[in-house]
Order: structure tokens, then sequence, then C-alpha cells
């Protein structure tokens, strides 16, 4: 899109805004005042608060409320209500990963963190599972619900009762595996800090087994095949790293004081910072397969491995009080490499063979600087000045938002391909965008406007714009699966304000 149709379509929204028209291609699904939209994993409900009473208490943060839950299909049909007094603090509500099951504490209390545990399917009614519930959580596959009730891991699945695991008691937390139902052991359950803290491998049937503790953090591999724990020994943390067929034999720590962990999408690496002191940062170590732990790095804050590779950067030297540090890098198998200086945040292109980050730059003026460097070799290459949001797109083409007017309110959004060159100019004026995982080469854009906190909203593909509302809620647009064809999103307009679906040109 040129810079005459970016403002072509600035000046359409602007004008239906002034003559209190309805512009755009979305279809009210319910009027009134919402917020926190998220749709279902299949796209075909979404669901929203409202009626929401701010919350009060000095732990409280600001802007946090207690609101309705309600619910609707995507493609027609009336909304109900699931639960009252669900708060828009993380943990109030969510959707299975698979269909459309709908969970959500009701009546809960910011101060405990507990309420009553609520489960609505399409087509029933809210079905009330457990009170005084602290800790709940879908399996990553499948429509199971674990939750925690009167210190017992409880299981639902849509159709049955709930089940009570009978061991271990007092567990505070879990993780299911990432196989679901399917996987072996089915979850790992932490017990309280009073009921000792250890970490126990629980399997549907059969006793559990405990692996360790007390333990601190606690995660699967991604394959389920194996997974790590941090277990307290004096002032500090142990790693240790089990394997799910054999859980209760634990072997010796690969790493002491250890303050984070992570593996990388195949599982085949085990990164982490250990040796942290007070006043130090710690170093970093890499674990492979069942080698011994190397340290690749000293003075680590952050570290990440790429998506779809064991390729893993961090940033080195790192200062606490302004986030930020040396940006290094290493590739499968090769060695580690210093990409910059006074480097704040990093991505990874989306197959691991680059990576992009803001720098800091005082010389000349303060700046923030976008710069790319190919992990494959080759220096780095500035790719522009004064930057404000960057992200990896299909192909590995680096999206970003530069040359901004009005406090990085409207910005150009331009994208730079993979094998380099000169950028193309996406839109200008552009506050957000989201680029689709589901359909390459489409992306969600947003521009702020000037009469209330509020986005209107189009879609780009293959140099097209097409403008789909005005006025919508930041942060509340979503493309609906399967196909990304559909728009979900929240008007605050007070004269047409609802939840919206809007239905794509095909």
């Amino acid at each position: 899109m040129n810079g005459t149709r970016a403002l072509l379509l600035l000046l359409t929204l602007a004008s239906c805004a002034r003559r209190g028209e309805e512009p755009g291609l979305g279809r009210l699904v319910a009027a009134g005042g919402a917020r926190d939209l998220r749709p279902s994993a299949d796209g075909a409900f979404v669901a929203w608060l409202d009626a929401c009473v701010p919350l009060a208490g000095r732990a409280v943060p600001l802007g946090a409320a207690r609101c309705d839950l309600r619910v609707a299909p995507a493609a027609a049909g009336e909304p109900v209500r699931a639960a009252r007094g669900v708060t828009t603090l993380p943990g109030g509500f969510g959707w299975s990963a698979e269909g459309h099951v709908l969970a959500a504490l009701e009546e809960h209390d910011a101060a405990t963190g507990a309420g009553s545990l609520v489960a609505w399917t399409p087509g029933g009614e809210p079905r009330r599972l457990g009170e005084g519930v602290g800790f709940w959580g879908f399996a990553p596959r499948g429509r199971l619900l674990g939750f925690v009730w009167r210190g017992r891991v409880h299981l639902w699945r849509p159709g049955a009762e709930a089940e009570a695991l009978p061991e271990p008691s007092g567990v505070a937390t879990f993780e299911f595996h990432p196989a679901g139902e399917a996987g072996a052991p089915l979850l790992l359950a932490r017990r309280a800090h009073a009921a000792g803290g250890d970490l126990w491998a629980v399997a549907p049937r059969g006793p559990p087994v405990r692996a360790g503790g007390p333990v601190g953090d606690y995660a699967f591999s991604p394959a389920g095949d194996r997974f790590a724990f941090a277990e307290r020994r004096g002032d500090g943390h142990d790693l240790h790293l089990s394997a799910a067929a054999r859980p209760g034999a634990k072997g010796r720590a690969l790493g002491e004081g250890v303050t984070s962990f992570a593996f990388s999408r195949d599982g085949a690496a085990l990164a982490f910072v250990a040796g942290v002191t007070p006043g130090r940062q710690g170093d970093l170590w890499l674990a492979r397969g069942g080698g011994a732990p190397e340290r690749i790095a000293r003075g680590v804050g952050e570290f990440r491995f790429a998506r779809a590779s064991t390729a893993l950067a961090w940033l080195e030297a790192y200062d606490p009080r302004i986030r930020s540090g040396r940006l290094a890098a290493r590739a499968p198998g090769g060695r580690p490499r210093a990409l910059g200086e006074r480097v704040s945040s990093f991505e990874f292109a989306p197959d691991g063979s680059a990576v992009a980050w803001l720098a800091h730059v005082v010389a000349g003026g303060y700046s923030v600087d976008l710069w790319r460097a190919s992990l494959g070799g080759g220096e780095p290459a500035q790719v522009a000045r004064g930057v404000f949001g960057f992200d990896f797109g299909p192909g590995g083409a680096l999206w970003y938002r530069a040359t901004c007017r009005r406090s990085a309110e409207a910005c150009d959004l331009l994208a730079l391909p993979a094998s380099g060159g000169e950028p193309r100019r996406i839109a200008e004026g552009v506050k957000s965008f989201e680029l689709d995982a589901r359909r390459p080469g489409r992306a969600l854009l947003g521009w702020s406007r000037q009469d209330r906190v509020a986005l209107d909203l189009a879609v780009w593909e293959g140099g097209k714009v097409v403008a789909v509302d005005r006025s919508a809620l930041p942060g509340s647009a979503f493309l609906l699966a399967p196909d990304s064809g559909r728009v979900a999103y929240v008007v605050n307009d007070p004269k047409r304000a609802g939840v919206y679906v809007a239905e794509l040109p095909r």
C-alpha cells in the first residue's frame, strides 16, 4: 500500500466517524461495553467480559475489575452468561486447546487467587466443578481440564463427572504432559510448601512417583520424554533432568544456583543460568542430549532458543537496572558470537537462521535502532533508526515500525526481505501490526485514533488493504481460525459499543 492509499483509508475512516455512521464489515454480536475478548481455538465462539466493577485493594493492579463472562457463537446466535465475578487478572478464564470448552473462576477473590471453577460447553448450562480453586488449566491437547481442589488434582472431561486423583495430597500447582491425555506420565504435580513442596509424576491409574523436592520451577520437554526441575538446596536451587519413563531416577545436578532454564523446541538441548549470587548475574550453560553441560557465556540475564532449531541467543554483561546487555548468539554446532551492545530486546527468524534486535544508541543523539544478523556468517547490519516494534514474518522477512510521529502513535510499517535489499513500505501512520501465522502474507493493522484510546482496523494482504472497522479497543482484535477469514474485535465508540465479527472478502 503506497502513501496515497494509506492516507485515503485514514480519511475515509475519519469521515465515517464524524458522520456517526457504522462503517466497516463487522456484524454486531453483542451490544454494550466489553473487554478481554478471546476466541475459542477453533474460531467457533467468542467470549468476553462485561458489566465490570473496579476491584479495590492495595495489592490489586490498576485497572483490574470483576465482571460477567459472556460467550456467543462467532457465526450467529444469542450470547449467554457463563459466569459471574470473573476478574481481569491472569487466570480469570480461558478456552480448551481443541473444541470450545470455556472455563472460568467465578467470584474470584483477588487476595487469595481462588474462586469457584465453572465450565461451559455449547448448548448446556454452566457447571460448577469446585469451590476455593486456586489453580487450574487445560491440557495442551484435547479438552481435558485439570484443577486443584482441597489439595488434590481433579480431572474433568465434557460429559463426565470430575475425577479426583487420590495422590499426592497438598498439591499447589501442576503441569500436563505436552501430549495431553496420551502422555505418560499424565502430569507433574508440585505440593504446597507447607506440604513439603516436592514434585510428583502422576498417571491416571497407579501410584504417583516422587521425582524430588522441595521444588521451584519445573517443566516437561516439548516432546514430553524428559522433564527438568529446580530442587532447593540451601539458599539456591539445583537443576535436575529426569526421563519421563523413569521419573523417580533423579540424576546428578546439572547446575547449582539455577534461576531459570528452557528446553529447545525439539527438546534436544536444555539451557540454564546458574551460579547466581546476590549482586551477580549467573552464567549460561547448555546441555545437549545426555552430555555434560557446557558454559557458553557469563553474566547472562535473558536467553532464548529459536522456535525451530537449537540456535540460542542471550544478553550477557547484563545490567538488570536497565534490562539490557551485549547480545550474543550461537548457531547449532557453532561457536558463540557477539552481535551488538546495549540491547534490550531480540527475536529469532522462524527457522533460527537470523536474529534481529533493538540497540540503544547515544552517539549523535539518543535512538533505538534495529539491527539484523545472519547466524550463518557476515557482519551485523543496521536496518533502521528510531524503531518501535518489530517481528519476523513468513519467509524470514523483518517487519518493523519506523519514522514515527505523535510519540510513536503513528509510524511507517516496512518489511525487509530475508535476502536483504530495500525494505517494502506496507502502510503509513500505523500504530500496531500482527502477522498471521495461519495465512502467510496477511497482517492485521491498527491506526491510532486521536479522539479516544482506540484503533481503526484494516487487513493487509498482497499489497491490498481492506478496511475492517473503526474505534476498536486496543488488543481486542483477532483473526479467527480456521482460515483467518474473519476478524473478531470490540468497538469502544459509545454510540455503537459492542463485540463484532467481520467477514473478510474472499
